[in-house]
Formats: C-alpha cells, structure tokens, sequence
C-alpha cells in the first residue's frame, strides 16, 4: 500500500466564470434551502437563473421559478452551466453521483458548491465547511502540520483527499464513508476502557436528543454522563430519553463556549441548530471548567454546531486534569481541520490522533485523540 501524501493545494479558479454566469444564465440542481439560498445570491450578483432542477418529480414553481424534473429540462438550456445546490451529507447528495446524473442527462458542465462558493460566500454567509478555496493554500503550513500529526495512513489519506475535494479536485472522498462507528471507533473504545478498567464518564457536547449517549452505552462500560443541548425542542427530547436510560444523565439546558455568556441561536433545526448572529434567540453558554470544575471525564464527545475550538479553549484544565480520549467534530469550520489538531497537540498530552468521515461530501468528519 502506497503511503499517502500531501496534496498540492491548488486548484483551478476558472472553473465558474462570473461574467459567464451573468451572461448566459445557469440551473440550480436541488430545490431544498441551500438551493434557494444560492438562487437568491445569485440574484443579487445579476446572475440568471433559469429554473431550478429535481432528478424527478412533477414539475412546478417555487419562489416564482420553475421547478423542473431533470428529463423535462428544454434542450435549449443544456448548454448551459448546471450549478449543484444541494449541501448535506445523505447518500443521494453524494457529488460525483450528482454530477454523473447530470452529465447523463446532457449538461456538460456541472459546477459543485465548493468550485462557486467563492463567489457567492459574501451573500451565503456561513455553510459549514464551505469557504474561499485560496484559505487553503494560505494555510499550507498548520494543514502539513497537522496531516503529519495523524496517527495511520488511512487517516492522512482521508485528510488529503478531503483537501482535494474541498478544492474541487475530487467529486467524492474514496475512503468516506468509513465503516467505524461515528464516535465511537473501536480502536478508540480500546484504548479507553484498557486506560480506565471502571465504570466510565462521558460528557457529550451537542447531545441532541441523547441518541449519542444511548449509542455509547452499546460500546462503552458507562457509569454516568453529562450532556449539554441548548435547544429547546432537543433538550426536551434529550431529558425524556434520559429518564429510560440505565445511568445518570446530567443534562444541561445550555450550549458549551470558551467561556460563560449569552449568544444568539438559531433553533427548531434538529441536529443543525447552531449559534448565528442570525438566531432567533438568545441562549446562554458555558465553558466546561467553569461548569465542572472538579469533575471526572473519561470520554469528551464535541459535535457543538461551529464551536468546538471554543469549547476546546473552555475545557483545557478538564482536559489536562483527566487526559479523556476525544471525539471532536472536524467539518464545521474549513480551518477546523488544522485549528483542532494545533490545539491537541499544544496540550502535550502525547495523543495519538486519527481523522475519520462518517457520511458523504465531507461531513461527520471527526478527530480521535486518544
């Protein structure tokens, strides 16, 4: 097996050409909300959009636009540029499968997110991992850093090929989705439980409706946990869950920060409520050493919605006090993927650390210290 390498961090800028765009107009694949969205930037650059494109359906409009079944599609607009909308990591989102259906269909050129995001970012804001392609070589450095602080060489070879797919060089990541159980990879549970032969504490940040905890109880010798959720909906769910599960669960109605304050949130989004100058309401954060100063954590789950180098920051002296193996989400931020292990290895805790992808384009990417 060859070992993986590096990547060249370049990428091809010409691949959306503004003037282009504006004079012949484009598609947009998907008609969910990152679609229209996009539609909506893309109307306030002066760019056309023709219709936007489901694979089937009946056809219909939205917004005032057509919505139309890819078969439908008038071959006049084939010639045209087809930019993908759609932004998730459900297996019928998978790029390269998206782009071929495309391309089967008659549109030569098809244009992913991460090619135009760029231009539209401005308009866009924040997407998760979504950012201006050039962050990446300007990085070079922290990202060769932390390619090199990987422990195995499938995870230096996810990590690059994630590189090259966020620089739309890959339509899809070879490795991703990787068969280890999100969060709970088994050679992280080893090195646990061989650490700590007794009852376990887990703290899960991001607990959503305490599906990660009931997940941990199936793999982990767990004597209590923590668990914070800061949305409503989710934290209800979280503490019915709770009262049917074999362990004490402390849930904390809150969200996790570098330090302890209010922030405005954006809620009623599931498993992607998150913090947002745009929130519908305010909620308050806390850091973790402030919340559990004196507390024993042997497993730290992070899935925290853009804030996890945060909450890292918020928990060094519990991290220093206890050395908990981590689980810590890697796909919400473009710099997460050097920021989170910079920061790792300033603890100087000797961590071994991999790189895992639990879903497609990207998302539930996750670093295991252990």
């Amino acid at each position: 097996m060859t070992s993986a390498r590096f990547p060249d961090l370049s990428f091809d800028a010409d691949t959306v050409r503004l003037d282009e765009a504006r004079r012949d107009g484009v598609l947009i694949f998907g008609s969910g909300n990152f679609a229209r969205a996009l539609r909506r930037a893309l109307d306030a650059l002066g760019v056309p959009v023709v219709a936007f494109v489901n694979s089937a359906g009946p056809a219909h409009t939205q917004d005032g636009l057509a919505v139309l079944p890819l078969a439908e599609v008038d071959p006049v607009h084939r010639t045209k540029a087809m930019w993908v909308g759609v932004f998730n990591h459900q297996p019928n989102a998978n790029y390269a499968l998206l782009k071929s259906l495309c391309q089967e269909a008659g549109f030569a050129r098809v244009v992913l997110p991460q090619h135009y995001f760029e231009i539209v970012e401005e308009h866009m804001g924040w997407r998760y991992w979504l950012s201006a392609r050039s962050g990446y070589a300007s990085r070079s450095a922290e990202l060769q850093a932390a390619f090199a602080r990987l422990d195995d060489d499938e995870s230096r070879q996810i990590f690059a090929d994630t590189l090259r797919f966020r620089l739309g060089r890959l339509d899809a990541i070879p490795g991703a989705p990787v068969a280890d159980l999100h969060y709970f990879p088994d050679f992280v549970v080893a090195a646990c439980t061989t650490r700590h032969p007794r009852p376990l504490s887990l703290l899960d940040g991001g607990a959503y409706d305490g599906d990660t905890i009931a997940t941990a109880l199936t793999r982990l010798p767990l004597g209590e946990a923590y668990a914070f959720e800061p949305d409503p909906g989710n934290y209800h769910a979280l503490t019915e869950r709770a009262r049917d599960l074999p362990i004490p669960v402390t849930c904390f109605p809150c969200g996790l920060s570098s330090e302890t304050r209010t922030l405005r949130f954006s809620s009623g989004q599931g498993e992607a409520s998150t913090v947002s100058e745009q929130g519908d309401q305010m909620i308050q954060v806390v850091s973790i050493d402030d919340c559990l100063p004196t507390a024993r954590v042997d497993y730290l789950k992070l899935d925290v919605e853009g804030h996890e180098m945060e909450t890292l920051q918020g928990a060094t002296r519990l991290i220093r006090r206890n050395r908990p193996a981590m689980a810590i989400a890697g796909y919400h931020r473009w710099d997460d993927l050097w920021r989170i292990p910079a920061f790792i290895a300033t603890l100087d805790l000797d961590y071994r650390l991999r790189f895992r992808i639990h879903t497609h384009n990207s998302f539930e990417a996750v670093f295991y210290a252990y």
